[in-house]
């Protein structure tokens, strides 16, 4: 668990913002990068991913990985910053600044690319071309959804105001997101580690993206002067469905689609009941360790909770998961075997 604390002080510099195109352009490069079946993203992705150029594809395999430590550019760049003063900043930005970055770089035993190795030498046209291939990202990313991903920003925008003017900014904290919990003066996000993070007299920026899922992610600059928590502005699976999917398909579909056969199949098994790993393997004709790995991803993605009973791991839906349920069902094309 991360733990931000916020004195009566920072709240005054804590709100919502919209994330710029690069910085889009950075969350959205592991999402199209997924190499699993079992994703979001629906139609997008395969979309999205045919638009990469390979410079694009080659910056976002270096810097900004599936499921490793990314390169924050975001706070490089400046959040809110628009393509063209992103683009500024980061030509601007001085080669100490750009390397420290960038010394987060996974290289796993590999030998990095020659534009990595000129790039952290300070080169000028190698910097030139990550501009490049971040408007390359962003054309791929945001190419026809626009408009579907400025919208949930502007709701979210919208509510966080509402709930700011008429119970204050603690509510508005308060009701930020399910994995968001406010407990005056620490705001808590899950995280891979355990850690206290104080704002000392700057910025808590809060940005939703439809491309962040399904945990918040914070982002710190260099000079510890402005925090970024991105943030899923997607709640729920029939929201994404509704965002990502095939409008003209059955919304059976989309759930299928969103969560995977097999893993929509074991949704519905959870919500006839508290149910065992074992017997829930059974349900959907699952081996046991497809089902426990089935029942994590749904578990983080709010659909169910598990709790141990004696020996065993008893699994529940979630208000969240049957509201997914009874609003797009799995339908006769995806039968429990019983």
């Amino acid at each position: 668990m991360l733990r931000i604390h916020v004195t009566a002080q920072d709240l005054s510099r804590v709100r919502v913002v919209r994330l710029g195109p690069l910085a889009l352009a950075q969350l959205a490069a592991p999402a199209m990068a997924a190499r699993d079946d079992d994703h979001l993203y629906g139609r997008w992705r395969a979309e999205a991913r045919a638009r990469l150029t390979p410079r694009a594809v080659d910056t976002a395999t270096w810097l900004f990985p599936y499921r490793e430590m990314q390169v924050d550019l975001i706070t490089l760049a400046g959040a809110e910053a628009t393509a063209e003063e992103a683009a500024e900043n980061l030509l601007a930005l001085s080669q100490p600044q750009l390397n420290a970055e960038l010394g987060l770089a996974r290289l796993r035993g590999r030998r990095p690319p020659s534009w990595l190795r000129h790039l952290v030498a300070g080169d000028h046209e190698a910097r030139r071309d990550l501009v490049l291939a971040l408007q390359e990202l962003r054309h791929a990313a945001l190419a026809g959804a626009d408009g579907r991903v400025g919208g949930l920003v502007d709701v979210e925008q919208a509510e966080f105001g509402r709930v700011l003017l008429a119970e204050g900014v603690g509510a508005a904290l308060g009701r930020l997101h399910p994995l968001v919990r406010w407990d005056p003066p620490v705001l808590e996000i899950p995280s891979h580690g355990d850690g206290d993070v104080t704002l000392a007299g700057g910025d808590l920026l809060l940005a939703p993206s439809a491309f962040c899922w399904p945990a918040p992610h914070l982002y710190v600059s260099l000079d510890q002067r402005t925090r970024v928590l991105v943030y899923p502005a997607v709640r729920d699976l029939r929201q994404a469905a509704q965002l990502w999917g095939d409008p003209s398909g059955p919304p059976h579909a989309a759930l299928a689609a969103l969560l995977g056969r097999t893993r929509a199949a074991v949704l519905e098994a959870v919500a006839a009941g508290p149910v065992s790993t074992t017997v829930l393997a059974r349900r959907a004709n699952v081996s046991a360790p497809s089902a426990s790995q089935h029942a994590t991803a749904l578990r983080a993605a709010n659909l169910i909770v598990s709790r141990r009973s004696g020996t065993s791991m008893l699994h529940s839906v979630t208000p969240l998961g049957r509201s997914m349920l009874d609003g797009v069902t799995v339908g006769h094309e995806l039968p429990l075997l019983r």
